[in-house]
This record gives structure tokens, C-alpha cells and sequence, in this order.
């Protein structure tokens, strides 16, 4: 059953070569990104000082991880869809509003509770943006760089978390961790003007248009459900990976036999890499199928990890591998938003990403939880890394059973 044109300025086949409007809205979500790996990595860099502040055990900092993770569902399962219906902008420009609000009263939070409240307000404005800057991405580039363009917005969280993990690294020591997180929130909000200027006017769907576009049972559709539960799967788990890494990094580098300052640089390092990884896979993407492409990476994150948990080495080895591990953990889960773009039209582009983001966010929610129960239990390092291989397989498996099977009549990929 065809699906009738939706969102204004949204058309399924996308301009026939690159423009200069095209380029500004690709670089702007490759902005909104950077603010959004800012806004949810800051946390991980000032958790043993946060910690160390409050008195408070890994569990409970596990909780708070998971908090802004149960946002993004909200935001990715309930918020992004409306972009298929209001449109992209309107939906992106909320989105920022909620981050800056929920960011600014992060720094000023006086307990646990507050701070676990205000992490869920950020996680649902990243994870309404997420899907609305995947699915506006997708449709500014050109057909064959479709991948490329998406890939490279996925870029922008990991470029920014490498520098905020440097900037942390020195300053967290004078200016407390209330400073970083009001810092964050200032540039967050810088954005907004810019978006205003740079984001295309929408013309809201009416009538019998909405009723298709944006809605979940769509998904569902014969021709869409198979590959709707295998991006949920590769989502939820490849996030239950993803997760505890990010969330963890700077810690289970201590536990690995690096100081508090090291272990928030292998955190940068991580970061890096992670960049590095995304950028490659991007281009990469042009000439090697997505569908094997990110399951080799994902592969070879795994046997990264086990190097990394299992093996004792010098300090600046420790530092590589976990360089290793951002280039082939994050550069291999990010094609799988490539993957999921191409999967869906563009009438249901944001509503499919942001469901996948949603579902995804338990496996996301249970990531950094079971690690940080794991950890309060005392779990020896090669056994958390061997058990976290498990999902990352599944990941994989998903991955290419979408890129598979994604062959789509009006998806023009």
C-alpha cells in the first residue's frame, strides 16, 4: 500500500546532487550531534567525582546513566514521530529547547532524584533529535551519498565527546562538576539561533496524510515488518554494548590500572576512535555494503574488548586499545543508522528511526545498569567484557538481516 507524500519539503528522492542548502542542513545536524555527545558523555567524565561528591556506590550512578537512556525513548518513541506529521524543524527546534532546560538544571540539581529528573528531560529532547536529524539528513543529500550523509551527522557525538573529555580532564579538578554541565548547557543553547536560520520551513501533513505518516503500525506493514524487528534488535542490543562502554569507560579503565586523570583521557581516546571509526565507516560505506561492513567492525570490537578486560598492559597500550575499541564499537554500531534510514520512506523515516531509538533505549537502560550492579558485585574485568561480546554478536547478526532485506520500492537507496 503506497504512502502519500508527507512532510513539506520532504520529498522521497532527494535533490539529484549536493547544495549549498543541502551541505548547511547536513553540518547542522553534524552540530546538534556534537552537543548531543556533549550533553550525554559529560556524564561519564565527572561520574567518580560526582561519585566522590555525593557519596554514592556505582549502582546508584548506574541509575543515573539510564536516566537521560529512559529520555530517549520518550523522545525517539513519542516526540520524533510528530516530525512526520509537523515536520522536521518545529520537531528539531522542541527538541533543543528541552536540552538546554533540561542541561541548565542538571548543574544546579541538589540531589540524586533532581539530577536523575533533569537527565530524563535531556535524554528526550537527544532522543527526538536523533531521529529528526537522521531522517532530515537523509533526505538534504543526494541518493548515492544517502549513507554518507547520515554517517557523517553520526560522526559529530563522538567528535565533541573527544573534546569534552580533554576540557574535563582539566578543568572538572578547579571548577567542579556543576560547571561542566552549565558549560554544556551554554552550547547547547547557542545552537538554537542557528538552527532557527539554517532548518527548511515545514508544511504540516493534513487530513488523510497523517493518518499514515508518523504512525507506528505502518512499521508493521508485510512488506516492513521483518526488517522493522531486526532493527530493533540490532538497536537494542548494539545500544546494551554501546552503553556500558560509554557510561564506563573512564571507570573500568581505573579498574584496568590507570589513574582517575588516564582513565578520562581513555575515555577522550575512546572518543576519538570513535570518530575516526564513524567517519571511515562513512566513506567506506560508499564502496563496501553496510551489510557486511558493520558486522566485520562490530566483530572486531569484540575481540578488542576481550583484549582490553583480559590482558594486563602498559599504560599507553591500554590507552590504544581503547582507542581500538571507539574506532570499531562506535564506527561499526553507527552504520547501522545509515541502514536504518535507507530502510523505511521518507513519510515514516522519522517515526521508524525513532522507534528503533526507543526500543532500543532498554537495551541502552540495562547497558550501563547491569555493568554498574556487575561492578558493585565485584565481577572481574575479563568476565564483564566476555558477557558484553554476547549482544554485540546479535548486533551484528540484526544488522546485516536489515541491510538484507531493505530493498524498498519509493526508498530510492
Amino acid at each position: 500500500m503506497a504512502i502519500p507524500p508527507a512532510t513539506g519539503g520532504d520529498t522521497p528522492v532527494g535533490p539529484s546532487a549536493w547544495t549549498p542548502k543541502g551541505l548547511a542542513i547536513v553540518a547542522l545536524c553534524f552540530a546538534i550531534n556534537m552537543a548531543d555527545g556533549v550533553d550525554v558523555t559529560i556524564l561519564s567524565f565527572i561520574a567518580p567525582r560526582l561519585q566522590s561528591d555525593w557519596g554514592i556506590g556505582s549502582d546508584v550512578m548506574g541509575n543515573l546513566f539510564s536516566a537521560g537512556l529512559i529520555g530517549m525513548a520518550i523522545g525517539g518513541m513519542f516526540i520524533a514521530p510528530m516530525a512526520d506529521r509537523l515536520g522536521r524543524r518545529a520537531v528539531i527546534l522542541a527538541a533543543l529547547v528541552l536540552m538546554s532546560v533540561g542541561m541548565f538544571a542538571s548543574s544546579f540539581a541538589p540531589s540524586v532524584g533532581v539530577l536523575f529528573a533533569m537527565r530524563v528531560l535531556v535524554g528526550s529532547g537527544i532522543g527526538t533529535v536523533l531521529a529528526a536529524m537522521a531522517a532530515l539528513a537523509a533526505e538534504s543529500a543526494p541518493a548515492d551519498r544517502r549513507n554518507l550523509a547520515v554517517g557523517l551527522v553520526q560522526a559529530g557525538y563522538p567528535f565533541a565527546a573527544v573534546f569534552t573529555g580533554l576540557i574535563v580532564a582539566q578543568l572538572l579538578p578547579v571548577y567542579g562538576w556543576q560547571a561542566m554541565l552549565f558549560g554544556a548547557a551554554v552550547l547547547t543553547v547557542v545552537l538554537f539561533p542557528v538552527a532557527m536560520m539554517v532548518l527548511p520551513k515545514d508544511r504540516p501533513v493534513s487530513g488523510g496524510e497523517a493518518v499514515k505518516a508518523g504512525s507506528v503500525g505502518e512499521l508493521f506493514r508485510p512488506e516492513l515488518r521483518a526488517r522493522t524487528m531486526a532493527l530493533w534488535s540490532a538497536v537494542f542490543f548494539g545500544l546494551m554494548v554501546l552503553y556500558f562502554i560509554v557510561s564506563w569507560i573512564p571507570k573500568l579503565s581505573i579498574a584496568a590500572g590507570l589513574s582517575e586523570t588516564n582513565g578520562i583521557y581513555a575515555g577522550a581516546l575512546y572518543n576519538l576512535g570513535a570518530f575516526i571509526g564513524t567517519m571511515s565507516m562513512s566513506f567506506l560505506a560508499l564502496r563496501v555494503p553496510l551489510g557486511r561492513l558493520v558486522p566485520t567492525m562490530l566483530v572486531l570490537a569484540g575481540v578488542a574488548m576481550v583484549v582490553f578486560g583480559s590482558v594486563t598492559m602498559p599504560v599507553w597500550l591500554t590507552l590504544g586499545v581503547a582507542f581500538a575499541i571507539g574506532v570499531l564499537l562506535q564506527g561499526g554500531y553507527n552504520g547501522v543508522w545509515p541502514i536504518a534510514a535507507g530502510a523505511y520512506p521518507a513519510q515514516l523515516r522519522a517515526t521508524g528511526i525513532g522507534w528503533a531509538i526507543g526500543v532500543g533505549r532498554g537495551g541502552a537502560v540495562i547497558g550501563p545498569m547491569l555493568g554498574g550492579y556487575m561492578m558493585a558485585a565485584q565481577a572481574p574485568l575479563a568476565f564483564l567484557f566476555l558477557a558484553y561480546c554476547v549482544p554485540l554478536v546479535i548486533c551484528a547478526v540484526a544488522a546485516f538481516l536489515v541491510e538484507r532485506n531493505k530493498v524498498l520500492p519509493n526508498s530510492h537507496n
